[in-house]
């Protein structure tokens, strides 16, 4: 069981996952006008807009109800991820698979193309077991068990962390500038990247443009080419990272969640001054936070959104979604 809403619907929609008996929710993904379904019997779901072939299939411009993708049928998954018109998803044996919008290399399947209605395996990670993924808007980011980073699609403002010589990339590159890093999550976001090390060194890549990088100094980078340490971050015990749009939240080991960059639209969780820059704690939540989600300008909704899950002190059964 499952619940949906967004532009279009009626409110919040009760949903069964159809043609899955006893399957339950594992994970959901949302893009910009689209979402991916991971049930406990590993299948992929979609649901959404289809224009640049985001769900997965062909012969609809949309789909209002989730429905298996067929091409990804005879596998079993462990994580999917949305960016703003693609969709990745990593199977059982680490081997990363992609569709939909990929003019900008953000598929990773070695071309650019605008549409793409089947998912393809990325080749180029062939014999590499990948543990995870992350989509930005127009780019995306892997991480594969032995702590190596890979970055493709975009890289307008050095999001790819590969230096500023280099353009969209339509194949996973290496992040060089990680090699010998323990990592133990990649976080991409509408134009900037996010790593995070196993000791809990934060590094940040891409555009800063509205403090999303939280980089602090007199003269401070519109945009970083190449991951940088992110001092601010270094002493809040950082054990999660999500990236939106242009803002950035991190969830630290004691359960507080701090916010920093774009708050047009009031995704902070609070009002920031001249005087307080940078990552501040969202105040007012009752409970430890065991999870955090970042949106898009369109995200769930018509604005830029910021979630938590909160597991009450005194039930950790519990669970509150605001």
């Amino acid at each position: 069981m499952y619940f949906s809403w967004g532009a279009g619907s009626r409110g919040l929609q009760r949903r069964r996952t159809e043609g899955s008996p006893g399957a339950e929710l594992l994970q959901a993904a949302s893009g910009e006008r689209h979402a991916l379904l991971l049930l406990t019997n590993s299948s992929v779901h979609s649901c959404g807009e289809n224009s640049r072939g985001q769900l997965g299939r062909r012969g609809a411009p949309r789909g209002d109800l989730p429905e298996p993708v067929q091409a990804l049928k005879t596998l079993k998954f462990n994580l999917v991820s949305c960016g703003k018109e693609h969709s990745l998803a990593v199977c059982h044996k680490g081997r990363v698979f992609a569709w939909g919008a990929g003019s900008e290399g953000q598929l990773g399947i070695g071309e650019f193309k605008e549409i793409n209605f089947t998912p393809k395996k990325i080749t180029t990670l062939t014999g590499i077991k990948i543990i995870q993924v992350s989509c930005g808007h127009y780019h995306s980011l892997a991480l594969s068990k032995d702590s190596q980073v890979f970055s493709w699609g975009k890289n307008s403002h050095g999001q790819l962390g590969l230096g500023k010589e280099l353009s969209s990339q339509a194949s996973p590159q290496r992040v060089r500038s990680l090699e010998g890093i323990p990592v133990a999550q990649v976080a991409a976001g509408g134009a900037h990247s996010f790593a995070l090390s196993l000791c809990g060194t934060s590094f940040g890549w891409g555009s800063n443009s509205a403090g999303q990088l939280a980089l602090s100094g007199r003269n401070v980078q519109v945009q970083s080419n190449k991951p940088l340490s992110i001092g601010a971050l270094k002493n809040l015990g950082v054990i999660y990272i999500s990236c939106g749009d242009e803002h950035t939240a991190v969830l630290s080991q004691d359960g507080k969640v701090f916010t920093f960059g774009d708050n047009s639209s009031g995704q902070l969780g609070y009002n920031p001054t001249p005087k307080k820059r940078g990552p501040q704690i969202v105040e007012r939540i009752d409970g430890l936070v065991s999870q955090i989600d970042c949106g898009g300008p369109r995200g769930c909704s018509s604005q830029t959104h910021f979630c938590w899950k909160i597991c009450q002190l005194c039930d950790n059964s519990s669970v509150k979604l605001e």
